[in-house]
């Protein structure tokens, strides 16, 4: 009987140890996920930051939108013009 019990107690003792182990995976999990939710808004707020400076920026020049923008024009359009020559090989 006495072996039984100890047998029983010894058994008892390892399922609460599973279950407490569980608990603390439980709480790891609960933990990085609450730490994933904190970077992705972290992420998402630097992100719409860049986004309104970004149009802030595109706002800025009201004044003078006219000068700028055929600058900007007249860049964007004359790079494509350029074009590169193909290399050709020959083999002798």
């Amino acid at each position: 009987m006495t072996i039984l019990a100890m047998v029983n107690a010894d058994k008892e003792g390892q399922i609460e140890s599973k279950m407490m182990k569980a608990r603390q995976m439980e709480e790891i999990r609960e933990a990085r996920k609450a730490e994933a939710e904190k970077k992705q808004e972290i992420r998402k707020s630097k992100l719409n930051e860049m986004k309104e400076g970004m149009r802030k920026k595109r706002k800025r020049p009201s004044a003078g939108e006219e000068k700028d923008d055929t600058k900007t024009e007249a860049t964007a359009g004359t790079k494509p013009l350029k074009l590169k020559k193909k290399k050709s090989v020959s083999f002798a």
